[in-house]
């Protein structure tokens, strides 16, 4: 058996590989605690771990407090993913492969692998991201921007007499509330639908749009086209995982 690291900038995701077959483990919002408590708690049943791959995109300093309690935990280094130039399926657009995210790289690899079509990924977490990739797995490159609750708290954090709490999307908002949660899905999705007309005929044609992350929710309802998606980055390590076990030909 395999675990599986998810590990982002506000929530850590895992499940287990097992003759192929991903099965979901547990998720849990890390911030800046220490994450040896929280993992001791979700790892304490697990047995017959062979081996973690990790996804990351935390600080060095924070993959290396996870490496400490995978060691301490099944007696092994975690190994961490790092983005290539091309790997199952998806030529990576960056002319620095290792700059793109691992986790916008995985989760296009997943949908690759799923279906080949040309497709844009967004992805809403603490950042939003945009990715556009065409039928063959070429991708071809994307935008990173404040996520919705990010653009939020920017507004909160250095606005006098301003507060969103409560706030609720409108097309037209009349009191401040309304106006602020408002503004940060209208921002999100004017980007959204600037890229999706910049990569139509880039892609050949309308990609179908795909939607996922932890923020996703609000979004959904404002882009009704959109294919919701879960698990992406980990369905990108499975497929990671079972690319390194295969039998070389």
């Amino acid at each position: 058996m395999k675990l599986l690291v998810d590990l982002g900038n506000t929530r850590l995701k895992w499940a287990t590989l097992t003759r192929g077959e991903l099965r979901a483990g547990g998720v849990f919002a890390h911030g800046r605690e220490p994450l040896e408590a929280a993992l001791r708690a979700e790892w304490a049943d697990l047995r017959g771990v062979e081996g973690v791959l990790v996804a990351s995109v935390v600080a060095p300093a924070r993959e290396a407090e996870l490496d400490a309690r995978v060691r301490e935990r099944f007696g092994g280094h975690a190994r961490f993913v790092r983005t290539p130039a091309a790997a199952l399926g998806v030529r990576n657009a960056y002319a620095e492969p290792a700059r793109l995210g691992v986790d916008r790289f995985l989760a296009l690899a997943a949908l690759h692998g799923e279906r080949a079509r040309a497709q844009v990924l967004v992805s809403v977490g603490t950042a939003l991201t945009v990715d556009a990739l065409d039928a063959g797995g070429r991708h071809h490159g994307g935008l990173i921007l404040a996520s919705p609750r990010l653009m939020r708290e920017a507004v909160l954090g250095n606005t006098a007499r301003v507060d969103a709490l409560g706030g609720r999307w409108s097309e037209m908002p009349d009191n401040t509330v309304d106006a602020v949660v408002s503004g940060s899905l209208y921002a999100a999705l004017g980007a959204i639908e600037r890229f999706l007309a910049a990569a139509t005929p880039r892609l050949g044609g309308p990609p179908a749009l795909v939607l996922t992350g932890g923020g996703a929710e609000e979004l959904a309802p404002l882009l009704p086209d959109a294919e919701r998606a879960h698990d992406l980055v980990l369905r990108g390590l499975a497929r990671w995982a079972a690319e390194e076990s295969a039998p070389e030909h």
